[in-house]
């Protein structure tokens, strides 16, 4: 089964790519901690896209959610990996950009989603 080819999947693909690539770069002491996280968080924020893709509704509301929710902590990681030089300045940069990315394309699928989410009733 393959992701949709919309922006947000395919950067997401992109992004996982890059990531991996260099997490396997880092230094064998984190990798079942601080590597480890770092990439979880990266796949489950694609695994919530990828959920909030096959719902409608509320349930699809709730895994956007869950998906923003994963790129505020990953922006919070990619902080320490600088701060740890485990990235260099131009890779955090070129990371913060393309998770930014990924952000702003969530956002609007979020705010089309809200759109269209009935109320509750009171």
């Amino acid at each position: 089964m393959n992701a949709p080819d919309t922006p947000l999947f395919v950067q997401t693909h992109d992004f996982l790519l890059w990531l991996i690539r260099h997490t396997q770069r880092f230094p064998k002491n984190l990798r079942h901690t601080y590597t480890q996280k770092l990439e979880t968080l990266s796949l489950e924020f694609h695994e919530s896209i990828l959920m909030a893709n096959s719902y409608r509704g509320r349930d699809r509301s709730d895994w956007l959610q869950r998906a923003d929710g994963k790129l505020v902590c990953l922006r919070a990681l990619l902080r320490i990996a600088y701060d740890l030089q485990l990235l260099a300045g131009t890779q955090v940069k070129h990371a913060a950009q393309l998770v930014d990315e990924l952000g702003r394309l969530l956002g609007a699928w979020r705010k089309g989603t809200d759109r269209k989410t009935p109320a509750p009733s009171a």
